[in-house]
């Protein structure tokens, strides 16, 4: 590992503290023993130990770090792996930018109390935790007239956020924001009570979230806006408004995610969203329809379940196009979405492809939805198609004790492989002018006058079964 003392580090104008700031003991205490409950014997008797006989053996010897602080004759102490001590300072959070000044990269582990003062400058390469932040980060008193925990400059590119705990008890501002910045890793945070959203990434790229937990955000758990190349796997959130909104971004990709008791849409993808991809993951008791499409394009939910909505006329699963969310008021058609082996249950509708004209009526159509290998169970509407609609495609949809299994309003509906037309395709009927459409579907057409069945020609035309 190369060290070396460094001038300049790459500045995030973020604020930690830890526990103990701004709450009485006894509150401390309770939350000190509540969570230290789930802790293992050995880190629970480092933490209660992290006054002036914390012992930099002990440390070195349990978490693998390049840099130690703890407390020492009533300041704080970094040692290295070798228990040689770096420095001592007055405050925390000098104690931790000095710390870091001391590596080109690697990870710091904190194991003292107090409060920082000032705010934590985040190098590249370098991970700041705890041997169990959960227990010892909280937010800071207002710097700045911001909570913020991190703050990712603009143009920062490279960060990693190990293994931090946050809890914000509902002060204002997000726990982390990066803005404008790149190739960023989160893995196994931890943040509850955030005052905005839990995290806000805007105008980011390349950015992994891992293994975290975000409970009861007063906005959405993790934010994304005019962001690429996303990836969060393997998160649970409870309590927010939304558990992941994406909004004019690209390749997004949620893995293994569950929502409980979101207040609208667990998932939502709007303003155009595009080539995402949602697979295995859970929605539970959300109060507007868990997976959303609307409006976004060329994507699919693959193996979720969405499971109970608390308002009326909402559905598990969605691709819709909505006024409301386009914010350039585009109005392009929404393309390319699919969902295959979903279930939904316990839904108001199971499944639905539409355009929402609760507010605004503008006849832009939803094209070629595909629900594929999807099932509705304990549904008021297993699927519902919109008169927008066009050339929905069905297969193997199955309606377990719906009151209706279908309703299909749209255009040139094609459920399993096989389609309906008033007349004689090639003459009249809503496949009349179609048959490119029809021979790309391979859809079977039905004459429903006259009984006849007709495919589509290699040459545009129409032929007879």
């Amino acid at each position: 590992m190369e060290r070396s003392r460094r001038g300049t580090l790459a500045s995030i104008a973020g604020v930690l503290a830890l526990a103990g700031c701004g709450r009485p003991e006894s509150a401390a205490r309770d939350e000190q023993s509540t969570i230290g409950a789930d802790m293992d014997d050995r880190t629970r008797e480092i933490l209660e130990s992290s006054g002036p006989t914390v012992s930099a053996e002990e440390l070195i010897a349990d978490y693998d770090a390049d840099v130690y602080i703890l407390t020492r004759d009533e300041q704080f102490a970094a040692v290295d792996d070798t228990e040689e001590e770096l420095l001592r300072a007055e405050n925390l959070g000098r104690a931790i930018n000095q710390a870091q000044a001391t590596l080109s990269d690697g990870r710091i582990i904190v194991a003292a109390t107090g409060s920082l003062n000032v705010p934590i400058e985040q190098a590249n390469g370098i991970s700041i935790g705890g041997p169990d932040p959960r227990t010892i980060l909280t937010p800071a008193d207002d710097v700045g007239e911001s909570y913020e925990i991190y703050r990712v400059s603009a143009g920062t590119s490279g960060g990693q956020f190990d293994s931090l705990g946050v809890d914000m008890q509902y002060k204002g501002g997000s726990a982390v924001h990066a803005e404008g910045s790149s190739d960023l890793a989160f893995d196994d945070v931890v943040i509850k009570n955030a005052g905005e959203h839990g995290v806000r990434l805007s105008d980011a790229e390349s950015v992994e979230i891992r293994n975290s937990r975000v409970e009861s955000t007063s906005k959405n758990a993790v934010s994304i806006t005019g962001c690429s190349d996303v990836q969060i796997d393997a998160c649970e959130v409870t309590g927010s408004n939304h558990a992941v909104y994406a909004t004019n971004s690209s390749n997004v990709t949620l893995t293994d995610v569950t929502a409980r008791e979101t207040e609208y849409s667990a998932i939502a993808f709007q303003d155009y969203t595009t080539n995402w991809e949602v697979t295995g993951c859970t929605a539970v008791d959300s109060a507007s329809t868990p997976f959303a499409a609307s409006t976004a394009i060329n994507g699919s939910f693959v193996d979720c379940v969405a499971e109970g909505t608390t308002n009326a006329n909402e559905g598990g699963f969605e691709v819709e196009y909505k006024a409301d969310n386009d914010a350039e008021n585009r109005q392009n058609p929404v393309v390319g979405c699919s969902v295959v082996s979903c279930t939904a249950r316990d839904c108001n509708m199971g499944f639905y492809a539409r355009e929402d004209d609760t507010k605004y009526d503008t006849g832009t159509p939803v094209l070629r939805p595909r629900f594929v290998d999807c099932t509705a169970t304990g549904c008021d509407t297993g699927l519902f198609i919109g008169e927008t609609v066009r050339e929905a495609v069905i297969e193997n949809f199955d309606a377990v004790d719906c009151n209706t299994d279908i309703v299909d309003n749209g255009m040139r509906t094609i459920i399993d492989g096989r389609s309906e037309n008033e007349g004689d395709p090639s003459t009249e009927g809503e496949w009349f002018g179609h048959a490119d459409s029809a021979a790309e579907l391979d859809v079977v057409v039905e004459d429903t006058q006259a009984g006849t069945r007709y495919k589509a020609t290699a040459q545009g035309g129409w032929r007879a079964l």
